[in-house]
């Protein structure tokens, strides 16, 4: 009989527990479920996959094609000079006997500094190229960018990540990457790349 009574006592304290919590705390609770969800709503997400849409455009395979290009000639005019240089070098091994020691150690000296400064020549090609390259890489990024706040402004988008970072999203739908990747191409379909030719 004891029991029964504190278990009716104990009940009726959590009933009175409760009933002050419903009273006071409830409907500070609801106040800020309701605020947590209404800034879910006014805070849209976006989602874009940059790197795909660089990967997969038509500007960026236009660059990466051009710069494969120059690249390959410049390999090429060091391949034909490293044949030349190599005859040169044959012919001044072959011409040393005919020569006194002076007068080889002399062409010697000549043949190395002909060899450094068509070495120095060919990587001041190379910065220049890549120099040329991470500028234009640079300006595509900063388009793309510009494109994804325009379109994210139109969308009433607020907060943009980066796909790569998203553990998890449901809603395929706030995935925005072809809209930019469509835009984008559309933006630099007359795009022409110039790459500045060394000094």
């Amino acid at each position: 009989m004891f029991f029964f009574d504190l278990l009716v006592f104990s009940t009726l304290l959590d009933n009175q527990h409760i009933k002050y919590i419903n009273n006071n705390e409830y409907k500070n609770r609801i106040l800020n479920i309701q605020n947590i969800s209404n800034n879910v709503v006014n805070d849209r997400i976006g989602i874009i996959d940059f790197r795909y849409i660089l990967k997969s455009s038509n500007a960026m395979k236009l660059l990466g094609n051009k710069f494969l290009t120059l690249e390959k000639e410049i390999n090429e005019k060091i391949k034909q000079k490293q044949i030349f240089l190599k005859q040169k070098e044959e012919i001044l091994k072959k011409n040393k006997n005919k020569l006194t020691e002076s007068e080889y150690k002399k062409r010697v000296k000549l043949f190395k500094k002909e060899v450094f400064k068509i070495q120095k020549k060919y990587k001041d090609e190379r910065a220049v190229l890549n120099k040329s390259f991470q500028k234009i890489q640079k300006d595509i990024k900063d388009l793309l960018a510009q494109i994804i706040k325009d379109v994210s402004i139109n969308k009433n988008i607020n907060v943009v990540l980066l796909k790569e970072n998203v553990f998890l999203f449901n809603n395929q739908s706030i995935d925005f990457t072809n809209e930019v990747l469509e835009l984008f191409n559309n933006k630099t379909k007359s795009m022409k790349i110039i790459i500045n030719s060394p000094k």
